[in-house]
């Protein structure tokens, strides 16, 4: 779940420095994706994702079972005008940038990977990730603000510390971000970065 609160320093660096694109890369609807998040049920993952299909572009034959999926969409449509001022003020950091949260888990060969797709009217989806990323990296603060300066853009995959794999990507509508983290031993570096790339690519929103 994202968390209430993220570092307001690192939300506002990534509200100056993240930019909305519509070239290259994978394309969503912040639109569509805020409405499967409002429609979807708690069992099923709203994106559809083929893990099976995205393991086997890696080279990665493990049986899968779905795990949790957890969805959150923020109560307003339009991002707070200052959010870090709006965040100060008791509003959760996914209402400040009207932001729509989707994670469903996997379970491959019994180890947990989990895959989140955030979309916002504001840009900095990235950061909303942020605390996310920082745990399941193992990322010093100095580390993971590094990160989100030059976090990817759209269409590119960057792998975090072995375990994470951060993927940009153009949103029409906003900006959107995707995590994929692995405690698959089969599945980190390069081949989680495979995943993560085929996981972007089944993106239908």
């Amino acid at each position: 779940m994202v968390r209430a609160l993220i570092c307001l320093v690192l939300f506002a660096g990534a509200t100056t420095l993240a930019g909305c694109s519509s070239d290259g890369g994978h394309e969503v609807a912040v639109d569509a994706v805020r409405q499967a998040a409002s429609g979807a049920m708690p069992a099923n993952c709203p994106v559809g994702f083929d893990l099976p299909g995205a393991l086997r572009t890696a080279g990665v034959d493990r049986p899968v079972q779905p795990d949790a999926t957890d969805v959150e969409v923020s109560e307003t449509d339009t991002p707070a005008a200052d959010p870090v001022a709006a965040q100060q003020n008791g509003m959760s950091a996914l209402d400040a940038a009207a932001g729509a949260y989707i994670e469903c888990g996997y379970r491959v060969d019994g180890k947990a990977l989990t895959v989140r797709l955030v979309a916002t009217r504001a840009t900095g989806a990235m950061a909303l990730l942020a605390p996310q990323l920082q745990r399941d990296a193992h990322l010093a603060v100095d580390e993971l603000r590094a990160f989100l300066d030059t976090k990817p853009g759209p269409g590119e995959v960057k792998v975090v510390g072995g375990s994470v794999a951060a993927v940009g990507l153009a949103a029409t509508g906003g900006d959107a971000a995707l995590l994929v983290s692995s405690e698959a031993p089969d599945l980190h570096d390069d081949a989680l970065g495979t995943v993560a790339g085929a996981l972007l690519g089944q993106i239908k929103f």
